[in-house]
């Protein structure tokens, strides 16, 4: 008897492997010959882009430079990180002191572009400074956006991690900034966390890291529900493989594509950058393989 459990043992584990094999062998062939469509790009992007934009004094031909990139890569939408935040909610001027001279430059070679404070800090949950649980700085940084929206920016971009699944306090901070925002015929947009891919995933992750994290369906519908924009962020995955990045970003747009059903504007964050840190592999994680997975689940 034990010889036929052995014998049999075996044969699973083989026919394991082999199914294994199989499943990477096909999706590694499929991820590799996936062309994107020549008129992937359409007419809606954005891009992150760095503080010194608008902390730092800088040269027409580097604001030159830019205009070029976003006509080139028709970008609408560029998130200009304005902060970050302080313990209390604020942002010191010395810190923007460049923003009216960045707005007018690019807003005199690209008209119709979107450009949009990106306002954020590290939670007290994660490690950080802020604590948004708190009413006095959810205001506080409601009276810095409405700094942002005054100078001339078109938009607010939140980006302030970790938020965990159901947090009432950002849904808060985001009903009270939209209703300014729509009053004034200005954007509100978010950066976001991946939806989660099974029930308990965010528990789970949060174990082993404080800044990671998803979000489940009901909570992304609330947050869609109070803002114009989401940027779902897909990095920091600590995935090693190109192909497998590929399709768990796949995986993503089609999932909250189909949740949020053309409510709102999505975009979808790749890295253009490169860091040595566990959580983040370049050979896996980077504009190609991320465009690769974005192409593949839109088609």
């Amino acid at each position: 008897m034990s010889e036929f459990w052995e014998a049999n043992a075996k044969k699973a584990i083989a026919v394991f492997f082999l199914l294994l094999f199989n499943f990477i062998f096909f999706h590694f062939s499929k991820y590799s010959t996936h062309l994107p469509d020549p008129n992937f790009k359409r007419n809606k992007n954005a891009i992150w882009i760095g503080h010194k934009w608008v902390g730092e004094n800088l040269q027409e031909s580097e604001y030159s430079l830019l205009c070029a990139k976003l006509k080139n890569n028709m970008i609408s939408d560029v998130f200009v990180h304005v902060g970050p935040l302080d313990i209390n909610g604020n942002i010191e001027y010395k810190k923007y002191h460049n923003a009216k001279e960045f707005l007018i430059q690019i807003k005199s070679c690209v008209p119709d572009i979107h450009l949009q404070a990106w306002i954020g800090q590290v939670e007290k949950k994660g490690g950080g400074v802020i604590d948004i649980s708190l009413p006095s700085i959810r205001n506080s940084i409601l009276h810095t956006s409405e700094i942002f929206l005054q100078i001339g920016f078109d938009g607010i971009h939140y980006n302030i991690e970790p938020i965990f699944s159901g947090d009432v306090n950002l849904l808060d901070l985001l009903q009270k900034t939209h209703q300014i925002t729509k009053a004034n015929g200005k954007i509100l947009s978010i950066a976001t966390d991946e939806i989660e891919p099974f029930v308990f995933s965010d528990f789970i992750i949060r174990l082993f890291s404080k800044r990671a994290g998803f979000w489940d369906k009901d909570y992304y519908l609330q947050i869609a529900e109070n803002v114009d924009q989401i940027a779902v962020m897909m990095y920091d995955t600590a995935i090693p493989f190109a192909w497998l990045y590929a399709y768990v970003v796949k995986w993503q747009v089609e999932k909250i594509t189909t949740l949020l059903g053309g409510k709102i504007l999505l975009f979808f964050g790749v890295p253009t950058y490169e860091e040595d840190r566990w959580s983040f592999h370049a050979d896996a994680e980077n504009m190609f393989s991320g465009i690769r997975g974005i192409s593949m689940g839109i088609e």
